[in-house]
């Protein structure tokens, strides 16, 4: 070969390795910034978020778009989602159709989470569980995990009422001032619990943002005696919620199911719901003991 041909071919490598570190480095910076808090700059941010804004827009829209239709729905500068894009497919990460110019996911990003749900659940009776409690109440069933000082929504099925809950998987809320929240509290010890609450009063910009320790405690003692936290209109107004921590699976995750929607339905039909909820949850502890 040419000289001058095994030259291109090295710029070649060079870039394609170029781009794939610029990518790593903007992970790595992410994630910190989401774990350590560690000051990064908006423009390392701006990209991150344009990545995975991108993959969540093929997750609502399940069809390939062309690059116009993914700038109308983000409002991204054309120039810079045709490098984003471009990149995207030049890491395997989208396919692009020659003949459409539309854009799909490959197969590669199914792959980079095809392995959460097991870690996260444990298997596949936890949605099983989910599932049943879901066709039992028609009412919003989730599954949440705590995430620094809040509880994010690792699953979510929406209710089949024509006035239901809507929370979208991933959303993250206080862990004080919620059911979930409160349930996954009542498993902590005192101490852990009094070292959340100095942390969060700490970052509280306004005095109405600090936790009242007195209330809380008083809020966590009643859901341990009970088994069960209750959240009437707290995030939303004419919304309730009845959440209970799951016993460690095997994996230890600290995991809480909740069932939510219109407060007059959730309180109407409340002892109904929590039974139900115990019901589910005592035969999922049974099934993970036959396991082990």
């Amino acid at each position: 070969m040419p000289v001058t041909g095994i030259c291109q071919m090295i710029l070649v490598h060079i870039y394609f390795i170029h781009i794939y570190v610029l990518i790593i480095k903007s992970w790595l910076l992410f994630v910190q910034c989401s774990y350590r808090r560690v000051p990064i700059s908006k423009e390392v941010i701006k990209s991150a978020e344009r990545v995975f804004a991108v993959l969540e827009l093929f997750r609502n829209q399940q069809s390939a778009l062309t690059a116009t239709e993914i700038c109308k729905y983000l409002k991204y500068p054309k120039s810079s989602a045709d490098a984003l894009l471009k990149s995207l497919v030049t890491l395997g990460y989208l396919t692009m159709d020659p003949s459409t110019v539309r854009y799909f996911p490959s197969l590669r990003v199914a792959k980079l989470g095809d392995w959460l749900p097991n870690m996260l659940l444990g298997g596949g009776d936890t949605l099983n569980m989910l599932n049943e409690l879901h066709n039992l109440t028609g009412e919003t069933v989730t599954l949440s995990m705590p995430n620094e000082l809040s509880m994010q929504f690792i699953t979510a099925i929406a209710g089949t009422f024509p006035m239901s809950l809507s929370i979208n998987e991933g959303l993250t809320v206080p862990i004080f001032a919620t059911a979930v929240g409160i349930a996954h509290l009542a498993t902590r010890s005192d101490q852990e619990i009094d070292k959340l609450v100095k942390r969060s009063n700490r970052q509280a910009v306004l005095s109405e943002h600090r936790v009242d320790i007195d209330e809380l405690n008083a809020e966590i003692e009643t859901t341990r005696a009970n088994g069960y936290a209750l959240a009437y209109d707290r995030i939303l107004t004419d919304t309730g919620a009845i959440a209970m921590a799951l016993p460690a699976n095997q994996l230890d995750r600290a995991l809480v199911v909740a069932i939510g929607g219109l407060s007059s339905r959730i309180k109407t039909h409340q002892t109904q719901i929590i039974q139900k909820m115990r019901q589910a949850i005592r035969q999922l502890g049974q099934n993970d003991r036959a396991v082990s």
